[in-house]
């Protein structure tokens, strides 16, 4: 890892023959897209001129990121709003971030990069656009924390996501993509992409151990329960891994029994937002 903040300010000419070589599978740039955000570079980074709305969205936007971080038991602690801010020069404040690496796809001027770098992270910014690069370069320039200051690195690449990382085998703790899928070409080839970028961070259990299509949920193994083995069901309750206290804990209510609030309460404890249990336990009883 870099301990100082990587800038690079020489020709970054597009390359047509890397682009030549993607698997049209993955191909997503849409030049013409590409071109317009070209022409708007230079207001990147002024709050009131055409980005302001992303400005003013960049704040919550590092919060989700950090708060989802937080949940899945990567990072701990409480963020500072100024750190937040991408208008501000950071301060010398905790570094959640720290030793994570984070890819921004689609960067544009560096207002999500600059941010999580200051935060502590070593972050890669990739634009398609030569234009979107420079402005970021130049503008992160100003910020000393981001210049061997603290322990965040950011380098800025004019690329795509299905050029070099991949070729290269480079793999992130966290993969963004902001306000960027609606401006691609094959979305579903985008996110396929941003799938082979994200390493596997937690590694609770072996990778390839389980298939989500093979998953059953509570009122399939309900159904069966009664019908196929002639057993009445009993109970069926959440069990949830804390990856904050490394425990197992129970929910304290039952599947099918009180208010989503309630049996989801562990779960919503450590940030999970899903639409049922993955992990459940069952209790049955033979029918007379």
């Amino acid at each position: 890892m870099l301990n100082t903040a990587q800038h690079q300010f020489g020709s970054d000419p597009y390359r047509e023959s890397k682009e030549s070589r993607s698997d049209p599978s993955i191909h997503t740039v849409n030049k013409e897209e590409i071109a317009k955000f070209a022409a708007m570079s230079e207001e990147w980074w002024a709050p009131h001129g055409p980005f302001k709305m992303l400005h003013l969205m960049n704040p919550p936007r590092v919060r989700f990121i950090r708060n989802r971080l937080e949940a899945s038991g990567a990072i701990a602690g409480a963020i500072a709003k100024d750190d937040a801010d991408p208008t501000r020069v950071a301060s010398r404040k905790r570094f959640p971030l720290a030793g994570l690496s984070i890819v921004d796809i689609g960067c544009g001027g560096g207002l999500l990069s600059e941010s999580l770098a200051r935060l502590g992270a070593q972050v890669t910014g990739l634009d398609a656009s030569i234009e979107n690069i420079q402005m970021a370069r130049i503008h992160a320039m100003k910020d000393p924390l981001l210049n061997g200051g603290g322990p965040g690195t950011l380098e800025y690449r004019h690329q795509t996501a299905e050029e070099e990382l991949l070729e290269q085998g480079r793999r992130f703790d966290v993969v963004c993509s902001m306000e960027v899928i609606e401006h691609v070409d094959n979305p579903a080839g985008f996110l396929k992409v941003l799938g082979e970028l994200l390493k596997h961070l937690l590694r609770m259990v072996p990778v390839g151990t389980h298939h989500w299509s093979k998953f059953i949920t509570p009122d399939e193994l309900q159904a069966g329960v009664q019908d196929l083995a002639k057993c009445q069901v009993l109970c069926i309750q959440d069990i949830a891994f804390n990856p904050l206290s490394g425990q197992w804990e129970l929910s304290k209510g039952l599947i099918g029994q009180g208010s989503s609030a309630e049996r989801g309460s562990v779960l919503s404890s450590i940030g999970a937002s899903i639409a049922g249990p993955v992990n459940y336990l069952l209790a049955a009883k033979k029918v007379a």
